[in-house]
């Protein structure tokens, strides 16, 4: 598999402008999206000169596919510690170029002075990622993952529903240990933001799903993440995802999340907007 480092590499190609190759390993029907913000993210970092990002809110307003994107970094404004920078993602068409994603980033100058809190609510406990059984194992029997973008991860949740169609009805949380099976940390703070983003980005629609039983009328792609990042995850292989859908109404589906490191250091936050569409038109007939 293509690492994250590699599968985001950007090539300069001209003042804020940037040219990338969507890798096929990363795809969920098309790029997975929180993927597909890293890039990105990244540009967002190179054009912005500064040390940190400090957040992203990412719009996906198009379908993509694998291979070549342009990416074009616009600076909205600099300050004497942060800038916000623009960032558009488009992908040749018969139609022309075609816009994937739309950002706004903040980015951040290092070791800036002000209020230090966390909340004490930690999810972790007692379940580490050694004490419990990894997503491959419990999906032995089903054939493996349905999409090329699983093999980049390691899942081990902190709970299983082994028989999905006669489940009962559950709170709308789910819990998730989550590492890169290239084993991989990042010292560089954009490209380790990036890993937080890719896990933000994957339990939302399983959280949603929890309280409804029996067979799905939709399915919810994400038409809009966004994430604070707010620690280094550069010592941690592991990242533990807690995702949350305190609400679906009127076609839309809300989801909140964190990411925690194994020392139960909240690393970033954020969450995304699904848009619930009949299942029937669901890309993989899944």
């Amino acid at each position: 598999m293509t690492g994250l480092a590699a599968a985001t590499a950007l090539t300069p190609v001209a003042d804020g402008r940037f040219e990338a190759d969507l890798s096929p390993e990363w795809e969920v029907w098309g790029p997975q999206g929180g993927y597909l913000a890293s890039i990105a993210l990244r540009a967002a970092g190179v054009a912005s000169d500064r040390a940190r990002p400090a957040s992203i809110n990412a719009h996906f307003v198009g379908a993509g596919a694998s291979g070549p994107v342009t990416v074009t970094t616009t600076v909205n404004r600099a300050t004497k510690v942060g800038t916000s920078v623009s960032v558009e993602v488009t992908q040749p068409s018969d139609r022309g170029e075609r816009l994937l994603l739309t950002a706004i980033v903040w980015g951040v100058d290092d070791e800036l002075p002000g209020l230090e809190h966390q909340v004490d609510d930690t999810p972790i406990g007692n379940m580490r990622p050694d004490d419990l059984t990894d997503m491959a194992t419990l999906m032995a029997d089903r054939g493996g993952p349905p999409h090329p973008f699983w093999h980049n991860l390691e899942q081990r949740p902190l709970s299983w529903i082994d028989d999905w169609d006669n489940r009962p009805a559950a709170d709308p949380i789910v819990h998730c240990w989550f590492r890169f099976v290239d084993g991989e940390t990042h010292d560089e703070p954009w490209l380790d933001a990036c890993r937080s983003l890719v896990v933000l980005d994957l339990e939302g629609w399983g959280a949603a799903t929890r309280p409804h039983v029996g067979t799905l009328e939709h399915f919810a792609p994400t038409i809009e993440l966004s994430c604070r990042f707010l620690g280094s995850t550069s010592n941690d292989a592991w990242l533990l995802s807690q995702a949350q859908s305190p609400v679906a109404r009127g076609g839309l589906v809300a989801h909140n999340g964190e990411i925690w490191t194994p020392d139960s250091r909240l690393v970033a936050t954020g969450g995304s907007t699904l848009l619930c569409r009949p299942a029937a038109r669901r890309p993989d007939g899944r």
